[in-house]
This record gives structure tokens, sequence and C-alpha cells, in this order.
């Protein structure tokens, strides 16, 4: 997933590119891209983590695939139980009832069985949509405000991509929509927070000199 560690690490790294090539000595250059990779990259990584292991916890809402997974398995393990085992033995869990289902979970694709065991844990915000919203909303704004009018119209890409992830997490049952709905705003609300301060815009939109 685009949106995940490895894609949003790397949507941040080409972003840091960008924002150092445009400036005009060498030494400018390298500070922006280190000061650029670490302040977004530090940004997404904290409210991850935040959102892992506080939020989520707390508000303890199940995944829509591993209530449909113990559903059709007939699964004597409730959901309840589920969340109440370590990561690693939940996951296991979740790959033998894959194993063990010969009917209804062998007609799904085997990449989508692999990502609902991968993502084992709650539901509720949905961490990727917060991702594409937050950074995506980031990088819209840094292309709106170019002095080139013209390019403007590319700020849709990143806010299309943002979209695009949130309907991609509901289309492969890993979360509802009311969990991509509360993790894009809660992007959304941090986005513009951070943007409608002087001193945070520019250290997460370096002008160029």
């Amino acid at each position: 997933m685009s949106a995940g560690k490895t894609g949003t690490l790397l949507i941040v790294f080409v972003a840091s590119v960008v924002y150092a090539a445009r400036q005009s000595s060498a030494k400018r250059k390298a500070k922006i891209f280190i000061q650029s990779f670490l302040i977004l990259g530090g940004l997404l990584a904290g409210f991850a983590f935040l959102n892992e292991h506080v939020v989520k916890p707390v508000v303890k809402l199940s995944r829509p695939s591993h209530s449909y997974m113990i559903k059709q398995t007939k699964s004597v393990m409730t959901l309840d139980s589920l969340y109440t085992l370590e990561d690693n033995q939940r996951k296991a869990y979740l790959k033998g009832l894959i194993t063990s289902d010969t009917l209804y979970l062998k007609q799904i694709d085997q990449r989508v069985l692999n990502h609902w065991v991968d993502e084992s844990g709650f539901s509720f915000p949905s961490g990727h949509s917060f991702n594409a919203y937050l950074l995506g909303t980031i990088l819209a704004f840094g292309i709106y405000e170019e002095k080139k009018r013209k390019w403007r119209f590319l700020a849709l890409i990143p806010l299309s991509w943002a979209l695009l992830v949130a309907l991609s997490r509901v289309a492969l049952g890993a979360h509802t929509a009311a969990d991509v709905s509360a993790g894009a705003g809660i992007g959304l609300l941090l986005a513009f927070t951070l943007l409608g301060i002087t001193a945070t815009r520019r250290l997460l939109i370096p002008k160029t000199i």
C-alpha cells in the first residue's frame, strides 16, 4: 500500500528531493532535504505510533475482515477473544483459519488474505487514510503555493491519491467507511492546523532560496 510504512517513506523521500532541488546552493539543498525528510517522516511516524498504540487500543473496534473470517469459517473464537491474543498469536490464528477453510476464504485472492493477516490490529481510525490525507494535503498546499500558477492543477494529484487510498482500504475489507472517514478527517484537521501556523508551515514547505 502506498500509504503504508514503505510507501509513505518513499513519498516523503521524493518530496524531500523535490524541495531540495528547488534550492540554489548545494549546502541549502542538503539542509532542506534533511530538514524535510526528518520533519515529514517524524510527523507521520509519531502520529502513526500514537494511533496504533494509544487510540486504536482505547477505541477497540474490530476489523471487518476479521469479523468476516470468523463468521464464514464458523470459528469457535470470538472477536473479543481474538483481540486478547498477542499480535503474533493473532496472526497465526488468522493464518490457521485461511488454511483450514475450503469454501469461503479460498475464493478470495491470496494477496487480500495475506493483507488481512498482516493488518491484525484494531480498525478505528484508519492509519493509512490518516497518513494519506495528512501528507497529501501538505503536498497539495505546497504545489498550489508555487509562483507558477499554470502548475496549480497538479495539486489535485496528491489529493486524488489520498482519496484513492481511503477508498482502497474499504474495498480491501480492512476498514469500514467510518474508519477511513475518521482517519481522513483527523489527517485533514492536523494538516490545516500545521499549515495555518506560519512557523510550522515554513518547516513543512520550505521557501526557495
